[in-house]
C-alpha cells in the first residue's frame, strides 16, 4: 500500500498508514518533469511456503512495464524460517524518494523477491497502482 508515511507502535511495528495514495497531482517543473513527493510503500507478505533467505525490493513501472529511472528501491535481505504465523506476517516499509515521473499516467509498484515480481501469479494481488495527473500551473 502506498501512503504518505507509516506510523509505528512502541515495539517498532507498523501501526497505521497515513494518507493512503491512489493518485498524485503534480506540477511540472520548468523542464516539464514531475517530481514525486517522498512517500512510503508498506509491504506485507505471508511466508507460509517460504523457507530460506530472500532479497525483497520494489520497482516502480510504467503501465507498459518499464522500470522508471530511480524506480528500483534498495533491496533488503530477509530470512523466512518456515514457522509462519498468519497474525505476524513479514512487514516492511520502503521509503520512496527522488522519483520522477516522465509524464502523467498510470504507474505500478511491483514487489520483487529474488528478481521476480510477486504479482505474476494468478493468486497474487495486482501491483499497487498510482495515477499521476498534472495539477494547475502557477499563474
Amino acid at each position: 500500500m502506498l501512503c504518505s508515511y507509516v506510523e509505528f507502535d512502541g515495539d517498532d511495528r507498523p501501526f497505521s498508514l497515513v494518507e493512503p495514495l491512489a493518485a498524485l497531482a503534480l506540477t511540472p517543473d520548468d523542464r516539464g518533469k514531475l517530481w514525486a513527493p517522498d512517500v512510503a510503500l508498506y509491504v506485507q507478505l505471508e511466508d507460509e511456503h517460504a523457507v530460506g533467505t530472500f532479497w525483497v525490493t520494489a520497482e516502480v513501472r510504467t503501465a507498459s512495464g518499464i522500470v522508471l529511472p530511480n524506480g528500483r528501491l534498495p533491496p533488503i535481505e530477509f530470512t523466512f524460517t518456515g514457522d509462519s504465523d498468519p497474525l505476524h506476517p513479514f512487514e516492511y516499509v520502503f521509503d520512496v524518494r527522488g522519483l520522477v515521473f516522465p509524464e502523467p499516467g498510470r504507474y505500478h509498484f511491483h514487489v520483487m523477491c529474488n528478481h521476480m515480481s510477486l504479482h505474476v501469479r494468478d493468486a497474487a494481488p495486482p501491483p499497487n497502482r498510482l495515477w499521476v495527473i498534472p495539477s494547475e500551473l502557477p499563474s
